[in-house]
């Protein structure tokens, strides 16, 4: 009698091999994606380009789209470090949250990842699951700046970390659908400063 499930078949978040494995898929993924686009990550050519079979990848993610969801994580959290390099790490959270938005969709409009996900020839499948992807995609980039500021008392009375991050996904992955309100920089900025920092900061 079998009596494997499927928690059994799927690779050990604290096993030596994990972190690695997991890291070669993303990174395989990532490399069709930004050639091919979100429409062409096919599982079989991931496996392929890590070296691995096709049920491999299946151990470590349980579908297309949270392997998509790591790919985007992983080209937004280089972005935000990049940001956070420009800014540098002592500026105030009101800054970050203007500069850094304004930076950050702006390299994010312009990288290939994220731009298949925006595209109009994005599948019906990729066009319902890239607002998703996105979010969570945005989530690990901003959510420390909102911790951080309600820890100084920063936030509005009555706005959380989690409602801030929240509405701010949703401005963002707006301006992102809107690419054409990205092209002047300056005018964005003072849009983020107008109605952004109000809304979230207790300035």
């Amino acid at each position: 009698m079998n009596t494997t499930t499927a928690s059994d078949w799927k690779a050990r978040r604290d096993g030596p091999e994990y972190a690695g494995t997991r890291a070669r898929l993303v990174d395989a993924a990532e490399d069709i994606v930004r050639d091919a686009g979100a429409a062409g990550l096919r599982l079989d050519s991931v496996a392929e380009a890590a070296g691995l079979h096709r049920s491999s990848v299946y151990r470590y993610f349980d579908s297309k789209e949270e392997l998509l969801t790591a790919v985007v994580v992983q080209a937004t959290m280089r972005l935000g470090r990049e940001v956070v390099a420009a800014l540098g790490s002592d500026a105030p959270p009101e800054r970050f949250l203007v500069d850094g938005l304004a930076m950050a969709l702006a390299s994010i409009a312009n990288d290939p990842v994220h731009r298949s996900l925006l595209s109009p020839t994005a599948s019906e499948a990729i066009a319902r699951s890239g607002g998703r992807v996105l979010t969570e995609g945005l989530r690990p980039l901003v959510e420390p700046l909102f911790v951080s500021a309600a820890d100084q008392g920063l936030l509005r009375s009555g706005v959380t970390p989690d409602s801030a991050l929240a509405w701010l996904q949703i401005v963002a992955t707006g301006l992102l659908r809107a690419p054409a309100e990205l092209r002047d920089p300056a005018e964005l900025v003072g849009l983020l400063e107008l109605m952004l920092v109000p809304a979230l900061l207790d300035t």
